[in-house]
């Protein structure tokens, strides 16, 4: 499993989208993470879908929290917070009554945690699914239309910040996973760290800060969530779709500890797997140590590594005195990874 690569969405994805209404304010575009449309003149809805996983390995608690929050992360890139969402299941064939009851009662209580009203969609058993994809979900949020951002909107010499650690939704699916095996390299107590890091991947919390923040001061100009591809292709992703150039210090990007050494027994680069979790954030420089501050306080980290840079500069990052061209993602390797590990009976 992959996304699509940039040229498919630029030629054929984002170019035929049906009937084009001038209500939408931002439509389908590589790099962005959600579409706005407008309500009223000052009334906007920001709408985004992503799939529903079902992951045997991990439960259906922690199934249904990855469903979720994967798809809220989105939203939250907006400044909103989502509202609204229709679920489609597409159940796989080893999926039985009951397994659906427990999957669904932990939606049910993630979503009103995060207090998200779930308004329909429609449910299905397919004898043929045998995927861990279980369907997709959309999620809607309505706000004021001058307070909505989406990743096309850096400017430049704003300042590149990433919260959280890289690499945390892979480094952590695979300690849930493959704790046997990493315990006899690690240990259990950076085991269990590195799972527990899975309760993390929200980025509701840091979206709450921002919006919070920009009632006031409009500090923050855009934001976008990090995905597959990493911190690495999320920071590619944010500056093509604002069209901005970029300069990103890879040695600032944080990696704890425990991430870094789960990723080193596989083999796995942390600033270029699947990353949700991670917020990146288009900061003005007046505003950004405030904002550090602010997130900080509440508990959730945050790192400058980077600034966006006139498009004429082009995209590039620096390690140590080197510097390289930064380009489109390629195959996240987290996912040849892993089914090299089951197939390797890895437990």
């Amino acid at each position: 499993m992959s996304k699509v690569n940039q040229n498919l969405v630029d030629s054929v994805l984002a170019q035929s989208v049906g009937y084009a209404s001038d209500k939408v304010l931002q439509g389908p575009a590589y790099g962005v993470d959600c579409a706005v449309i407008s309500i009223t003149e000052k009334i906007g809805m920001v709408v985004s879908s992503d799939p529903l996983s079902i992951i045997p390995w991990i439960g259906m608690k922690a199934s249904a929290y990855i469903s979720l929050h994967l798809a809220a992360n989105d939203i939250a890139t907006s400044g909103l917070a989502p509202q609204y969402g229709q679920f489609t299941l597409n159940l796989p064939q080893y999926m039985d009554e009951e397994g659906l009851q427990q999957y669904w009662e932990h939606i049910h209580q993630f979503a009103a945690q995060a207090k998200i009203n779930i308004t329909g969609g429609h449910t299905s058993f397919d004898a043929h699914n045998n995927s861990t994809l279980a369907g997709g979900v959309t999620l809607f949020a309505v706000g004021d239309i001058e307070h909505i951002m989406t990743s096309t909107q850096a400017e430049e010499g704003d300042v590149l910040l990433m919260t959280k650690t890289a690499g945390l939704t892979a480094i952590s699916i695979l300690a849930m996973v493959f704790p046997n095996y990493l315990c006899t390299h690690l240990g259990d107590e950076v085991v269990q760290e590195a799972a527990s890091s899975f309760w993390n991947i929200s980025v509701l919390p840091e979206s709450q800060v921002v919006r919070e923040l920009h009632m006031d001061s409009k500090t923050v100009n855009a934001m976008h969530d990090v995905t597959e591809g990493g911190v690495m292709g999320a920071v590619y992703e944010f500056a093509t779709a604002s069209r901005k150039g970029i300069r990103l210090d890879t040695d600032k990007i944080p990696v704890s500890p425990v991430h870094a050494d789960v990723a080193h027994i596989f083999g796995l680069d942390p600033q270029r797997i699947i990353g949700a979790g991670s917020m990146l954030i288009a900061c003005k420089k007046e505003g950004k140590e405030m904002l550090i501050n602010e997130l900080q306080r509440r508990g959730i980290s945050c790192t400058e590594i980077g600034m966006f840079l006139s498009e004429s500069e082009g995209r590039f990052f620096t390690k140590g005195d080197e510097m390289y061209p930064l380009n489109a993602p390629a195959q996240d390797a987290y996912w040849s990874v892993f089914a090299k590990s089951m197939e390797n009976g890895l437990s």
